[in-house]
């Protein structure tokens, strides 16, 4: 096995690999889409910091990042980067050995450019190259997953004494406390995502600027729960043009247990596909407890997003 810095001779061997993977990942979640359109990788092939794994001069695998960025996954100063689901792959053959050769000559080149911390988008059901990155070092920490809308009706709706409405943008404002409450419930344990004011600040300043719809559910007048709706997300299948993506939730807790997300779930897939759309999609960080049971009981992971920290002092690298 050769590695070599990924360039533009080894695009359209990558892209076969690339789309080879997605069709294997539809095997085991069948609600996937057929029609995607998985993103170029001109971005990967100039930015050298791409490996391609080459067996007898054939492409067996690739293994590419972004450039790097400071307060990367959530620290407070840690340089970090990552690898979207389109950016690294491996023919089945021998794919174990291969992720990890190429994590192995990737970490060298990220190292030397003092990156901290390094993530990748697997898919949920490939579980060689799972294996290949926890066996070195690697944990999960964020998921993608998809529900096909098939017959939403509002009598599976359980909480008849709420009201459900999607929110115009002048009330917007009036989810901000729900907001923040669930921006501190994301910083308690086991969570521990950082963030300050000035990141809520501004990332509500951003929310209330209408990038996202937003659904409520009501009791006497107060708003008790929301989910956010968007266009796209972060991988390429969210941009299937049938697809919507859950950008956020939250309940109260002395509401918690009766459903009511549920509810809010069956109300919003009722209005998606009134507006032609099949697809939602949802993504979640894998060590949300909440998260993690509610949005299995629904949707079908189909990727798994790993990260690992790297203690750059104990060897200079560069």
């Amino acid at each position: 096995m050769e590695l070599v810095t990924f360039g533009k001779e080894h695009v359209e061997e990558a892209k076969k690999i690339g789309w080879e993977s997605y069709h294997e990942e539809r095997f085991f979640v069948p609600a996937l889409p057929k029609d995607v359109k998985i993103w170029d990788l001109d971005y990967f092939a100039q930015n050298g910091l791409g490996v391609a794994a080459l067996d007898q001069g054939k492409l067996a695998g690739f293994l590419c990042y972004f450039s790097p960025w400071s307060k990367a996954f959530d620290t407070k100063d840690s340089s970090g980067t990552f690898s979207p689901l389109h950016a690294n792959g491996a023919v089945k053959k021998n794919r174990y050995r291969i992720y990890q050769d190429m994590y192995e000559e990737v970490s060298k080149r990220l190292a030397s450019q003092n990156v901290q911390i390094l993530g990748v988008s697997l898919y949920a059901h490939d579980n060689e190259s799972k294996s290949a990155l926890f066996e070195y070092g690697f944990g999960m920490r964020c998921k993608d997953s998809i529900l096909k809308i098939e017959n939403p009706d509002l009598a599976q709706i359980e909480n008849k004494d709420l009201v459900f409405e999607e929110l115009p943008l002048s009330e917007f404002p009036t989810v901000r406390e729900r907001r923040r409450e669930l921006n501190e419930h994301l910083k308690e344990a086991p969570c521990f995502m950082q963030s300050d004011d000035k990141d809520f600040n501004q990332w509500i300043a951003k929310v209330e600027k209408g990038d996202r719809r937003t659904f409520v559910a009501k009791k006497n007048g107060r708003t008790i729960a929301y989910l956010d709706v968007a266009d796209e997300a972060e991988n390429f299948v969210t941009f299937h043009p049938k697809m919507k993506n859950l950008q956020g939730a939250y309940c109260k807790p002395e509401y918690r247990g009766l459903k009511i997300i549920d509810d809010l779930l069956v109300y919003v897939s009722i209005l998606l596909k009134s507006e032609g759309i099949e697809y939602i999609g949802v993504d979640y960080e894998s060590y949300n407890p909440a998260a993690n049971r509610f949005w299995t009981k629904h949707f079908m992971e189909y990727t798994n997003s790993v990260t690992r920290k790297i203690e750059l002092w104990c060897k200079d690298y560069n």
